[in-house]
C-alpha cells in the first residue's frame, strides 16, 4: 500500500523467482501466526508490489496494519477488497467494520451497515450480524460522557441559563404515547432526536416509560443513556427482564462497563492472537449483551466465564467437543458455564438482540 516513489506496480512487472508470491505469502502467515505483524506487514508489502489486486495480500496487510494501529491503510486495503468484489466478502465487511468501530466512527459504520442490508440474498446470521452491530453503533454513538469537568460545566450552565416561555412550551411538549406506540426503529430515531430535549421535567414521563414493561430493553438502555448524560437524576427505576431494579447512574459500573471491560481482556488475552476476526465478534456480543441486561446482576460474576461463552457463540460451536475445548481453554468449570448459558436464554427471551 504505502510505498515511496509513487503507487504500486502492476501485473506486468517480471517475478525472477519461481513461486515467489507463494514463498511470500506463506513466510507472512507464519509471521502473523507468531504475532510479528510488522514483519509480515513488510512482506505483505512485497506482496501488493507485485500486484497490488492480490486478494490473499490484500486482507493480510489490512489485519496487521489493525494490530499495528494503523486503520487508514487498513481502511485503504479492506475498501478495495470491496471493491472488487471479493469472494470473501462477509469476513471483509465484519473486517470493515472492525476499523470504522476502533476508531469510533460509529456514524460510518451506521451508514455502510444500512447501505450493505438493502442487498438482496444476505445470509440470515450475516444479516442478524448486522441488526446487532448498528444497534451496537447506536448506542456508543450517544454513549454520555464520563468526565466530571463537563458535569461541572453543565450544573454552571443550568444555573445561569433560564429558558423562557416558548422554550419550557415546547420542552413540555413531547410527545410520548407517540414514542412509546412507534415501532422500534422508529422509536430509536425518535429517542435520538429527543435526547438533547430531556429535562428533569420529564422525569414522570420518562419513569414510566422505564416501567412499562411492553418497551424495547435496547430502547430502555438507550434512555438510561440519555437520563444520565443529561444528569437528570443519579438513580431511576427501570423493569426489566420481569423485575424491576434501581440503576444506579453515577455508578462507576453503569452499563457493567467495568464487567465489560474485563470479560474483553479474557477474550483478547486468551484468543486475539490465535483468531483476530472471532475474538472481534465475540468481543461485540459480549458488549452487546453487557450493555442491554443492565442492571440486572450478572452471574456468574467471573469474566472468564463469560468470555468463554461469547468465544463459543461466535464459533457457532454447538457440540460437547467443542465446548469441552473452549472452557478447558479459558479455564471454566461446567457448572458455572451452565449457570452462565441459563442467565443468557432467560434474557434473551425478551429480545434483547433485536
Amino acid at each position: 500500500m504505502k510505498k515511496k516513489g509513487g503507487s504500486i506496480g502492476g501485473s506486468d512487472k517480471v517475478v525472477p523467482i519461481p513461486h515467489l508470491e507463494e514463498r511470500l505469502l506463506s513466510k507472512a502467515m507464519l509471521l502473523v501466526e507468531e504475532n510479528r505483524h510488522k514483519e509480515a506487514c513488510q512482506l505483505f508489502g512485497k506482496l501488493l508490489e507485485l500486484n497490488v489486486r492480490d486478494v490473499r495480500a490484500l486482507y493480510g496487510w489490512a489485519v496487521c496494519s489493525i494490530e499495528l494501529g494503523d486503520y487508514s491503510e487498513a481502511e485503504k486495503a479492506v475498501v478495495l477488497l470491496l471493491e472488487a468484489d471479493t469472494p470473501y466478502f462477509y469476513e471483509v465487511f465484519r473486517l470493515y467494520l472492525t476499523i470504522l468501530i476502533e476508531r469510533k466512527d460509529y456514524t460510518s459504520a451506521i451508514r455502510e451497515i444500512l447501505t450493505i442490508r438493502k442487498k438482496k440474498g444476505l445470509p440470515i446470521e450475516f444479516k442478524e450480524f448486522l441488526v446487532h452491530m448498528q444497534k451496537f453503533c447506536q448506542i456508543r454513538l450517544h454513549e454520555p460522557s464520563w468526565s466530571d469537568v463537563g458535569l461541572e460545566e453543565a450544573d454552571e450552565t443550568d444555573q445561569m441559563t433560564k429558558p423562557d416561555a416558548d422554550t419550557e412550551h415546547r420542552e413540555s411538549s413531547i410527545d410520548w404515547p407517540a414514542l412509546e406506540k412507534a415501532d422500534t426503529i422508529s422509536q430509536m430515531l425518535l429517542l435520538n432526536n429527543l435526547a438533547d430535549q430531556l429535562k428533569t421535567t420529564h422525569l414522570p414521563e420518562i419513569q414510566r416509560f422505564l416501567l412499562d414493561d411492553q418497551q424495547p430493553t435496547e430502547l430502555k438502555t438507550m434512555l438510561l443513556c440519555a437520563v444520565k448524560e443529561g444528569h437528570l437524576a443519579q438513580k431511576v427505576a427501570v423493569h426489566k427482564f420481569g423485575e424491576i431494579y434501581d440503576a444506579q447512574l453515577d455508578h462507576a459500573d453503569f452499563l457493567n462497563k467495568e464487567f465489560a471491560d474485563q470479560i474483553e481482556a479474557v477474550i483478547r488475552r486468551t484468543m486475539e492472537s490465535e483468531n483476530p476476526t472471532l475474538t472481534t465478534s465475540a468481543v461485540e456480543m459480549e458488549r452487546m449483551f453487557t450493555m442491554n441486561v443492565y442492571p440486572k446482576p450478572i452471574v456468574p460474576s467471573q469474566p472468564e466465564v463469560w468470555a468463554a461463552l461469547f468465544c463459543l457463540r461466535a464459533m457457532g460451536g454447538e457440540s460437547e467437543q467443542e465446548k469441552k475445548d473452549v472452557l478447558a481453554h479459558f479455564g471454566v468449570n461446567e457448572d458455572d458455564f451452565c449457570a452462565a448459558s441459563s442467565m443468557l436464554h432467560g434474557v434473551e427471551a425478551y429480545d434483547i438482540w433485536s
